[in-house]
């Protein structure tokens, strides 16, 4: 059901919503990780944003 109303979200252009519905889906991703492997994941996530690279 959750991919059903992403999909909704995404065709009427509702950006908030399709956002809602990513972030439910990852927060049950990893809510699903063992502690270890989260804690790494949170760690990741904390770092500082690194410069973007030019093509």
């Amino acid at each position: 059901m959750a991919t059903h109303a992403l999909a909704l979200a995404i065709d009427r252009r509702d950006w908030t919503l399709a956002a809602v519905c990513l972030l439910l889906g990852v927060a049950d991703a990893a809510s699903r990780l063992p502690p270890e492997t989260f804690e790494s994941l949170l760690e990741l996530l904390e770092g500082a944003p690194r410069a973007r690279r030019r093509p």
